[in-house]
Order: structure tokens, then C-alpha cells, then sequence
């Protein structure tokens, strides 16, 4: 078996493990690792690569538990055969090859703040779906935290400030997501929200007009059918198996749908996760369609068997999805992002300063505040 040549730089802040599965991932998609290859043992490759079996291991893991990888008892680990042949030969992260784009026409503004029917209050019971623990919360630290902050705050921040949300925080946020998520953004791309149904309600008054066609996962997220009905967007349920959205039952539902939203990572409420195979399908669907995905990212933070897996946004080379998570599993709810497209960012931080539901201009202006 030739040797495979993955660079591994000790001097970057990158993981070793997440050099290697990047590595082996690129290997892939450039045709250099052709499906059903096998690629070489854990232990090989860490002597290869002079590192130890530890990070080989994770970054096997990782690819294994994404679908780039499969193993076969006593044969080995190959790569996956169902991965699409004019799907490997994708451009380099943060290349975009032009995609055909429908015929534009002026588009009405989705209806940002219709009410919605159901009362979103609920009381606080055992075991309630997305609320984590909160008498675990360490409510004396962050009571210290917020004392701090407050001490410390400039009149400029007590003022009007971008309508993104504070600088700094979208700083940390930006870092956060290219190291542990693999999504490729930037700071001036992260807007701060109040909540996830906030993020959406966002994207749907950015990108859609009354009545459009959004695809939705069947069984999904209530939340988000309350979201985007909200926001007067037409919900076509599109079924969902142990590989995620099935996109040939998506693209069976016509052309012109707009968007498409999406829990790739751990789909909600089977918990699944989405196929390689199927995340590119998913890609090239909405290239060609000029349509949109609005990936949800609700709780990433939290894997018990192995790393997080890549954010399907880090794989867009066409700038179609709109990536969305937030805090609240680890704080509490009110505690939200989402990463605009660089062609709607100004649209989207717009909508987010004249909404009604965002934060105040104080709480949005610190650190501090769960609202940011």
C-alpha cells in the first residue's frame, strides 16, 4: 500500500487529529482516496506520520462516524463506496464555482412578526425537551461575571452599537465555530440572536417571500414549523431515514422550493446523522436550484461517543446555507448565533436590529447577557 502524505504542522493551534481527518478528507473529495480504497492501518499511519495512535484514532473516528469512512471486520477501514463520482472533485475551501441562478424577480419581504398560535411559555418540568439543567447553573460565578462587566463598561457601549450584535463576542463566536465546527466564516459574518426561532425568523424576512415553498424534515423540530409559518412560508414535509433528509424525496417535490431546513449534525428527534453521500446530494441540490439551506446546529456541544462532527456549512462551496446554534444547552435559553451568507449579511443585520424580538440595545452590547 503506497504511503499517504498528510502534512501534520505541530506549530499551528490545529488538533493533530483534526489535521489528519482534514487530510484524509481533502484525500477523498480530491480523488486522491477513490471509494471503496483501503487506507492504511491506525497504527501505520501514526508511524507514518510520526505522531502517536491517539489522534489517528480520532480522526478516524470522526470520518467513520461523518460517512466518509467504513470498516469491515477483519479486512480493514475503506472509504465509502456510496460517495458520488461527480461529487469528489470539489474546489478548495473558500473557492466558489458559479452556479446557475433562476431568473430574479423583485420579492416581497416575509412577514417578519406574525403571531403565532401557540403560547411558546411552558413551564419548567423534569425532563422537558431544550431546557438543560438550570438549578445545576453556576448562578454565584456568573453572578461575579456580570458584576465585572458592568464595572467595566464604556458609555459607547451603553449606546446604540452594530446591529450584528457585539463585536467581540462574534470574535469568540467566529473562533469557536472554524475550530470546533468547521465552518468558514469570519466575525463580520456571525449575527447575534436571542434564540434559534429568532435566527430563523431572520433568515425567512432575509431570504424568502410570502407563500414560498420551504422543505422541512418529517418527523422535525416543532420549533422551527412555528418559525418559518410565522414568517408565512408554505412547510413541504420531506421523510428522513438513518442517513438524514432524504434528498431524492426533496427533489421529487418540484423546482421550486426556496429553502430547506435541516439538522444534519443530529437530526431532531431521531438522531441521526446525516450521510457524507447525502450532504453533498443536499449541496449540489441547492446549487442547482438556487435555493437555500437553513442548517440547524441546536446542540453540537454536547457528543458522548465522538467529536463533533464537521458543520454541513464548511462543506458550501456556493454560499447556499446559513448555519444556525446556540448556547443554550450549555447556558440557558435566549443564547444564539446564526452565520449569514456573505451576499445577505447586510439584509439579515438589518432585519436584526429593527426586530422587535431582539435584545435591547444594552443587554445586546455585553458579553455578559445570555440575550447576546
Amino acid at each position: 500500500m503506497a504511503t499517504l502524505h498528510l502534512p501534520v504542522d505541530r506549530t499551528t493551534g490545529v488538533p493533530i487529529f483534526r489535521q489528519i481527518s482534514d487530510g484524509l478528507r481533502r484525500a477523498i473529495l480530491d480523488g486522491r482516496l477513490r471509494p471503496g480504497q483501503r487506507i492504511p492501518s491506525t497504527r501505520g499511519l501514526a508511524t507514518d506520520l510520526g505522531v502517536s495512535r491517539l489522534p489517528v484514532l480520532s480522526a478516524y473516528e470522526q470520518l467513520l462516524h461523518e460517512g466518509y469512512l467504513v470498516g469491515r471486520t477483519g479486512s480493514g477501514t475503506f472509504v465509502c463506496d456510496s460517495i458520488p463520482d461527480h461529487l469528489l472533485r470539489t474546489p478548495a475551501v473558500g473557492t466558489s464555482r458559479p452556479a446557475a441562478r433562476r431568473e430574479t424577480r423583485p420579492r416581497k419581504r416575509a412577514v417578519p412578526n406574525r403571531p403565532s398560535p401557540t403560547n411558546w411559555s411552558l413551564p419548567l418540568v423534569p425532563f422537558q425537551v431544550g431546557i438543560p439543567a438550570l438549578d445545576l447553573f453556576p448562578h454565584t460565578a456568573w453572578a461575579k461575571l456580570i458584576a465585572r462587566q458592568v464595572r467595566a463598561e464604556t458609555l459607547e457601549q451603553l449606546a446604540y452599537v452594530d446591529p450584528a450584535g457585539l463585536r467581540a463576542l462574534r470574535v469568540a463566536i467566529a473562533e469557536h465555530l472554524r475550530a470546533s465546527r468547521a465552518v468558514r466564516c469570519t466575525a463580520d459574518q456571525v449575527l447575534i440572536v436571542p434564540g434559534s426561532q429568532a435566527a430563523l425568523r431572520l433568515a425567512a424576512a432575509t431570504l424568502l417571500a410570502p407563500n414560498d415553498r420551504v422543505a422541512i424534515e418529517e418527523p422535525g423540530y416543532f420549533g422551527a414549523h412555528r418559525a418559518l409559518r410565522a414568517a408565512g412560508a408554505q412547510l413541504v414535509p420531506v421523510p428522513v431515514d438513518a442517513e438524514g433528509l432524504d434528498v431524492a424525496a426533496l427533489q421529487r417535490r418540484g423546482p421550486d422550493i426556496r429553502a430547506v431546513y435541516v439538522t444534519p449534525s443530529h437530526q431532531y428527534p431521531l438522531g441521526a446523522t446525516m450521510s457524507a453521500t447525502r450532504r453533498f446530494a443536499l449541496l449540489d441540490w441547492a446549487a442547482r436550484n438556487d435555493a437555500w439551506i437553513l442548517e440547524d446546529d441546536y446542540d453540537s456541544e454536547f457528543r458522548y461517543i465522538s467529536r463533533p462532527v464537521s458543520a454541513l456549512q464548511g462543506m458550501d462551496v456556493h454560499d447556499r446555507v446559513i448555519y444556525m446554534g446556540t448556547f443554550s444547552k450549555a447556558f440557558f435559553p435566549r443564547c444564539a448565533w446564526a452565520t449569514s451568507s456573505s451576499q445577505r449579511r447586510s439584509g439579515a443585520a438589518s432585519w436584526n436590529r429593527d426586530s422587535p424580538s431582539t435584545c435591547s440595545p444594552r443587554r445586546s452590547t455585553s458579553a455578559r447577557s445570555p440575550s447576546t
